[in-house]
């Protein structure tokens, strides 16, 4: 046994890299940190202002700012500027935008089927949920 073996965090990132990874090549592209998160969350609550969608994913505005301007620049979003606040903009995603995430959507389904098969539904779950509590503890 190592020192790192009873460390959460270090397995987390060894987790991390590997979800990561994996989702990457079944995606078949290059993808920024959170891609897929940032869509999903723009998709379900359009007309946000980037400060509350970076709060959805846990980033801050600075790490999701190069995330947006990589999707304007693909045609995945449109910012529109927020009435009565001049330095908030409004998201959503535009027709590419929705495609592109419907694509994603089906490798998360298939990445989550291979966890499932791996851990079983139960343990699933178990992870989803130990995750969130670790969340909530730091």
């Amino acid at each position: 046994m190592t020192t790192l073996d009873g460390v959460v965090g270090f397995h987390m990132r060894k987790a991390t890299l590997r979800a990561q990874g994996t989702f990457a090549t079944a995606a078949g592209k290059k993808l920024m940190t959170g891609q897929y998160s940032v869509m999903a969350i723009i998709n379900e609550n359009p007309g946000r202002t980037q400060s509350a969608i970076a709060e959805a994913a846990g980033l801050d505005r600075s790490s999701l700012v190069p995330i947006l301007n990589k999707f304007e620049t693909e045609g995945l979003i449109l910012r529109a500027p927020v009435k009565g606040d001049k330095r908030a903009y409004a998201v959503r995603l535009t027709k590419k935008g929705e495609q592109e995430l419907a694509k994603l959507e089906d490798n998360v389904r298939e990445i989550e089927a291979k966890v499932i098969a791996g851990l079983g539904a139960d343990d699933h779950l178990r992870l989803i949920d130990l995750l969130k509590r670790f969340h909530d503890i730091l």
